[in-house]
């Protein structure tokens, strides 16, 4: 808000460090499911391509063809997307914390 002729009133937030590392989980955590959602997706396409590319006969080419895509997706990959997501959400949690700090480094020299 403002205080009389144009004073703007500044608020600093203070959090615990139960707080700071809790909002660090969910960073990571919505990294990682969002990663896994998007290997998941991709897995599956590649899975379809390749059914659908090295099948002799095209007219066995169905929608079951993306239905054995999502199984075999699930029952032989899903380890491999948990694997890659996980390691993507650390590598974009630590880029997200760094880039945090050089911001809040960059401004505390501007003051």
């Amino acid at each position: 808000g403002f205080c009389g002729e144009g004073c703007l009133i500044h608020k600093e937030m203070q959090y615990s460090n139960n707080t700071v590392y809790a909002g660090i989980y969910m960073l990571s955590m919505w990294f990682w499911t969002s990663q896994f959602i998007v290997a998941v997706g991709q897995i599956v396409i590649s899975l379809s391509i390749s059914l659908w590319y090295f099948n002799r006969d095209r007219k066995l080419v169905s929608n079951a063809t993306f239905l054995k895509a999502v199984s075999i997706a699930t029952f032989y990959h899903l380890g491999t997307a948990a694997f890659g997501s996980l390691v993507i959400a650390i590598i974009k949690t630590i880029r997200t914390i760094l880039t945090y700090m050089e911001k809040k480094a960059a401004r505390s020299k501007q003051k």
